[in-house]
């Protein structure tokens, strides 16, 4: 196999060098990331400014640009000559689940592979504090072989893993996309010279862990496989006249 590897928290965060060391035991992989965090920057691309590219170590890649930026510089560069067989995205540090996939670079990156004609795979690890990548990578391992043998035609996977140890997982669910509500505050504060500045949501965010959803899977101690698709259009609706 030939994997992309990639991620919105920067090329030189923690989770995409363990997951590094997981995906060469399956074939050939490039690292092409951000030069530095890009959370939260969604499907941007960089359309209106040049990317700047530098070539950190064989098969390792910083650019100064977006995640999906990096996906895309790679297909289509001479880095993408030989065809991706698989494009990796992460391990995001913070979990992207719910509304959190419209607004998140791991799954953007992941998104714009797809695209592309390529499987893809967004990983998150649930919970900032501590973050137990080697756990994560390592059951990642054991899902990617089993993803691997069903031979599985085409796939846009989002994946969060809880942040606990193997032994305190519970099993693998596949499930549908849940939501998160990012508050409805406008928080004001001042700087110290006096000038107004503003937080969006504050504090006040929540997820909604209904039954069936990546929510509630990762809530009670389960791996959540989200299989996504890019076609959003609702057609239902194509029936309406107005």
């Amino acid at each position: 196999m030939r994997i992309l590897l990639t991620n919105d928290d920067g090329i030189y965060s923690e989770g995409i060098d363990e997951l590094y060391k997981i995906l060469l035991e399956f074939g050939e992989t490039v690292i092409v990331a951000p030069s530095h965090n890009q959370s939260t920057t969604s499907h941007s691309m960089s359309l209106s400014a040049p990317l700047r590219v530098k070539k950190i170590d064989n098969n390792k890649y910083s650019v100064l640009g977006l995640p999906a930026d990096c996906v895309n510089y790679a297909i289509n560069s001479k880095i993408g000559k030989k065809k991706f067989d698989l494009v990796v995205s992460g391990i995001n540090n913070g979990a992207n689940m719910g509304d959190d996939i419209n607004y998140s670079g791991t799954v953007g990156a992941a998104r714009e592979g797809f695209l592309h004609g390529v499987n893809s795979i967004a990983l998150s690890i649930v919970n900032k504090k501590n973050p137990k990548y080697s756990e994560c990578t390592l059951t990642f391992k054991s899902i990617l072989s089993r993803i691997l043998k069903k031979k599985i035609k085409s796939f846009f996977f989002n994946i969060n893993y809880p942040n606990l140890p193997t032994n305190a997982i519970k099993g693998i669910r596949f499930t549908k996309q849940g939501s998160r509500a990012y508050g409805q505050k406008i928080i004001s504060k001042r700087d110290p010279r006096g000038n107004e500045y503003f937080w969006i949501g504050g504090k006040d965010l929540s997820y909604k862990a209904k039954k069936g959803t990546d929510v509630d899977a990762v809530r009670h101690g389960y791996i959540s496989i989200t299989p996504l698709i890019v076609d959003y259009t609702k057609y239902s609706d194509l029936k309406l006249k107005i």
